[in-house]
Parts: structure tokens; sequence; C-alpha cells
């Protein structure tokens, strides 16, 4: 077999290797389409866009879909209108998610739905770890069909269904001259958003004055759209006795699924009044009345004043503020620091010869010999340094003084030999006289050395 062979089989393996491996991790196919479920739609009416994006391998993580705006009309999320699904094409099956959206147009004619975005996270083909990528649909147009001929068009509105009703706050029976009554008149539009509920014409009443406050707009999902609420809230006062009607309340609205001009209304209500004799009553309560809806209905404008506060305004207390802060945080930090030196040099003075040799004083006069001993030894280890051996003996011999030895081989008799541990306080007394004496002497000496070191190491 020859070498150009054994290169060529080389070639061939590590080529075919190299695509194999590449071939496995090749970017996921994923795009994004944009459906509508119809594509000509009149004014107001609900068009359902359905977003789907698919992906060749999974999602890890749930597609973020763009919010858009679209000129000419409302569009307005699905939130509950999202699921996942598998899709088979050719021999594959690609797994999908699809979010729901409704357009509400508004403009007559041609409109265009814009490129919808998705953020997507999945896996390359042949991998696990998911990727964020961002793919986005093409533009779709749809149209806009305007109302038919002869509409009015002020009181618009699209649905396809449309219920009213009504309820009041107290039974229309036994009603008084001066009662004010509070009704509330309840639409709802199948398909319509509640912005696009029309007001109700209310007619005027000949026995009394109608006080129509702020209507309460609300809005639910269906299962392709919204169903939208609009509650008028109106008070009648009655300044009239005798029998009256309230005339009848109705509402209009193209049906989309007629196709044709709808109506609903509410019957006239016949009541009947009573007299009421205080008649300076009523116009106490038409006027508080009055007052009331005008303090809800048109809100109180007040004056703007610059902020102050003690003489500042608002950026002069901000640099005060952080002028009074700075402050504070610099004298908290110098206190931490003097309680930090303080605590070091209190522990540097309980460790200290001086220190433990004040120790030894007050052990001397209390006539305790084991006490006095102790304490003897503890100071003895601070102050011997590197001079003295650590037998107490060496600093007594090295004085070279006969007293101190004396007193100290006195006391040891005492204490030791006779088993006198107690009762030794004229013994400690003098020995610790003596023992300041040597103290001092050797303090001195050393002291004297260093002075000595010092010159020689800076020599006049």
């Amino acid at each position: 077999m020859n070498l150009k062979f054994i290169t060529y089989l080389y070639l061939l393996f590590f080529f075919s290797f190299s695509y194999t491996v590449l071939a496995q991790k090749k970017p996921a196919k994923i795009w994004a389409t944009a459906s509508f479920n119809k594509n000509n739609v009149m004014v107001g009416e609900p068009l359902v866009v359905t977003i789907t994006v698919y992906t060749s391998t999974w999602f890890t993580k749930p597609p973020v879909f763009e919010e858009i705006q679209i000129k000419g009309a409302l569009l307005v999320r699905l939130e509950q209108r999202s699921g996942a699904k598998t899709v088979t094409i050719g021999r594959k099956q690609y797994p999908a998610i699809e979010q729901r959206f409704v357009v509400y147009p508004n403009a007559i004619g041609e409109n265009t739905l814009p490129s919808f975005k998705v953020k997507t996270t999945s896996p390359p083909e042949g991998d696990y770890k998911g990727l964020e990528r961002t793919v986005a649909t093409k533009e779709r147009k749809f149209m806009v069909q305007g109302p038919p001929e002869g509409m009015d068009t002020s009181k618009w509105l699209t649905a396809y269904d449309v219920t009213i009703s009504e309820t009041w706050d107290k039974p229309l029976k036994n009603v008084t001259a001066g009662d004010v009554l509070e009704r509330r008149i309840s639409i709802r539009a199948t398909g319509a958003l509640a912005a696009a509920i029309p007001p109700l014409d209310l007619t005027s009443i000949d026995f009394g004055t109608l006080y129509p406050k702020t209507p309460i707009l609300g809005n639910f999902q269906n299962t392709a759209s919204f169903t939208g609420s609009r509650t008028e809230i109106i008070n009648y006062l009655i300044e009239k006795d005798g029998t009256f009607t309230i005339p009848e309340t109705s509402i209009s609205w193209f049906s989309l699924r007629t196709k044709q001009l709808e109506s609903r209304k509410l019957g006239a209500i016949e009541i009947k009044v009573a007299p009421n004799p205080d008649l300076a009553f009523i116009l106490t309560r038409q006027k508080e009345l009055q007052a009331e809806l005008a303090k809800e209905e048109i809100p109180e404008i007040l004056e703007e004043k610059p902020f102050e506060f003690l003489g500042l305004n608002w950026w002069q207390l901000i640099l005060s503020i952080l002028a009074a802060l700075s402050i504070l945080k610099f004298s908290y930090d110098k206190i931490r620091v003097i309680q930090f030196q303080n605590r070091q040099r209190n522990k540097e003075k309980l460790e200290s010869e001086a220190h433990y040799f004040q120790l030894v004083k007050e052990a001397s006069k209390k006539g305790d010999t084991r006490l006095f001993f102790r304490q003897l030894m503890f100071w003895y280890d601070r102050f011997r340094t590197e001079k003295y051996k650590p037998e107490l003996s060496d600093f007594i011999t090295k004085s070279k003084d006969v007293v101190l030895s004396d007193k100290l081989e006195d006391i040891m008799n005492y204490a030791y030999r006779e088993d006198k541990m107690e009762g030794t306080l004229t013994e400690t007394e003098t020995l610790f006289d003596e023992l300041s004496k040597a103290r001092n002497k050797s303090q001195s000496e050393r002291e004297r050395k260093t002075k000595e070191g010092w010159i020689d190491l800076n020599p006049k």
C-alpha cells in the first residue's frame, strides 16, 4: 500500500469525522409566523393575531414576544391564550409555541401588522445548552371596512352580542319627594373593549334632576377576544310628588354575527311619588348633591408652591442632608478608630511588665504567700527577656543583692519548711521592697546600655 493511498484514506476519514461533528452541533432551525383569523374586518371588529414560533430542537425557556404598536389600531395581548404544540412538516416534528393578540382597528382602509420580534432560547442540534436567538415574522396586510351607509358613526359599536341591565339602590315603592335614587345601568359587549362602548343618551325627567357619575369600565377575556363592560351610575333627585314615568333607555350596535344593526333597551318605569311638605329640605338635598358630585367629578386644583422645609428648597435640603450624613460617618469612623486604639492600649497595658509588677505589689500586702509567689512568677516571665534565665534565682544572683537573696531564703524557709503559707505579711512586703530596688537597678542598667548603643550607632 503506497503512501499516497494512506494519505488519501486519512484525509477522507478526517473530513468525514469533522463533518459528523459539525453536523451534530449545527444551529437549530428557528422561525416565526403571524396569522389572522380573517383578512377583512369592520371598524372596531376584533382581529385575532396568532404569533407562532417554531424550533427544530426544543425551547429551554418560554419565548418573549415583542410589544408592538399598530397605526390606526389598538393591539391587546390575550394573556391566557398561549400554548405549546407540535407541528409536523414533511417527516419532521417541530415544537411550537403560540401567543394570541387581538387587534381593534379604528381607521378605515388597508392596514399593516408590523414585523413581530420573538426572543427564543433553544440548543443547537446535537447539544443541550440553550442559546438565545431573535427571530421575526413578516409584515401582514389586512383591510378595514367602514360602517354601512346611513349609519350614525358617532355612537358606532361593533360586537357579537350586547346585554343591558339595571339595578336601583332602593325599591321604587313609597318614594317621597326629596328622595335621591341611585340607578346603575350595566352594559356588556362581547367582542368589544370597554372604551369602545358609547355612553348612554339619558332623557331628562320633568319631576326631578339627573346627576350622572363617572362610569365604571372593565375588560374580561374570553375565547378569542374580550368582553367589555360599562356601568353608568345616575342619581335621581325627586323634586315633585305625583305619578311619573322614567323613559326607556336603549343601546344599538352592529352585530358581527347577523351583520345587521341591533338594539336592546330597558323599558319605561312608572313611579308614584308621595308628597313632602318640607320643600326646604328638597333644596338643601339638591345643593348637597350638586356639591358632592362637583367635588367628585371636578378635582380641586391647588396652586403648586415650590418645595420648602425649614427655609430650604429641595436641593439645599439634599445638600444639607448629605453634609450631615458625611459628618456623622466621619465622626462614627473616628470614634471606631479611637475605641480600637483604646482597646489596644488597654490590652498592651494588661500584658505589660509594669502591670504584673503592680499585681505583685498588691499580693505582697495580702499576706498570702502562695498568691504572692504566683504573681511573682507571672511578673518575672515578662521582666527577664533574654538577659535572665527562667529561674528567679538567676535574676537574684546577677543582681548581686545579698539582702534580696537573704529575704527570699527567709520567706521560703518560713513558708515551706514550717508549712505556713498564711500570715507572712511582713515578710512579703519586705521582700517586695527589696525586689523593687533590684528591678529599678536592672532597668536603669538596661536604659544605660540602650543609650550607649544608640551613641555607637549615631556618633557625633
